[in-house]
């Protein structure tokens, strides 16, 4: 995996030497662990081309919080220029990453805001993650010097912006409103009108592919199937403890423990205490199943 990254790196190398170009990384579909590797490797790959700047193409709905978070350090201390060009939406998660590019462009029709943490029921988050999200987004604007009160109220409905919302709604951004507020440096038609602005006009722009190794792990770190793995997981040991030896239960809870917390291994939301947790917890249940009749301490 390591060789195709580096063979990458150096066809992108070779692109730039005999002309500077950007790099175009898409912000797509659901924020998860995948996307935060994906763009970890390009931010790489472009220090190592010396590109001109970063593109991230945006349009999301959002997703993982701790993802966002860690793909907003990464954009925060890329050492490149970045630019964050929202083609449509940066919603939740989105508004945070966006929000930590160097300066901000947006097409006609899109909109910025509603990031106020949700579970996967679409429920408001309690107030210690809300909490947490609103200090991400106000420290993020101040570290680019943007308003940090209009990025708090993308979070907190308490949190009113005269002209633009009232106490009790959450603030979404219009294209226009970005604009006026400061959000926005601009609104435009597409990649070559940001050239233009920026003062590099024809300047090349290599669009980096996820890998298929990528794809798998994006899907697998999706919140849904996460969580659809984690309750596989669980019903396997369940059906596993009803049924005498070690059948179908057992099986399905292996595969699914394995998918779930492998994933989250290569993505960095688990660590080697997680699977040490994860394999003395089997241990456990397994003594439960073949040594100790009935259920008892172990299991």
């Amino acid at each position: 995996m390591k060789k195709i990254f580096m063979l990458t790196a150096v066809f992108l190398l070779c692109v730039s030497a005999a002309h500077a170009a950007f790099l175009e990384v898409p912000i797509e579909g659901t924020i998860d662990g995948g996307l935060a590797e994906f763009v970890e490797r390009n931010i790489t790959e472009a220090r190592a081309m010396r590109a001109d700047g970063i593109i991230f193409h945006v349009d999301t709905p959002g997703g993982r919080l701790d993802s966002a978070v860690r793909i907003k350090e990464l954009i925060l201390s890329a050492k490149i220029p970045t630019i964050a060009y929202v083609d449509l939406n940066a919603i939740s998660a989105g508004a945070l990453i966006t929000l930590a590019c160097d300066s901000i462009y947006m097409a006609t029709g899109a909109s910025i805001g509603a990031a106020t943490a949700v579970d996967l029921e679409g429920k408001k988050a309690s107030e210690k993650v809300i909490s947490f999200m609103r200090a991400q987004m106000r420290a993020t604007a101040e570290a680019r010097g943007r308003r940090p009160d209009v990025a708090e109220a993308m979070v907190d409905e308490d949190i009113a912006i005269s002209g633009f919302t009232v106490k009790g709604k959450l603030l979404t951004l219009t294209y226009e409103e970005a604009l006026k507020v400061g959000v926005s440096n601009g609104t435009v038609s597409g990649m070559s009108d940001i050239l233009t602005r920026i003062g590099k006009p024809g300047t090349p722009v290599v669009t980096a592919r996820i890998n298929w190794a990528e794809k798998v792990v994006r899907f697998l770190t999706d919140p849904i199937v996460s969580s659809l793995l984690m309750s596989i997981g669980f019903l396997g040991l369940l059906i596993e403890l009803k049924t005498p030896g070690f059948g179908l239960g057992g099986a399905l809870a292996v595969v699914a423990f394995t998918l779930f917390f492998g994933s989250h291994y290569i993505v960095k939301l688990a660590g080697v205490g997680e699977i040490l947790l994860l394999v003395g917890g089997l241990v456990l249940v397994l003594l439960e199943i073949f040594v100790f009749p009935g259920f008892g301490v172990a299991g």
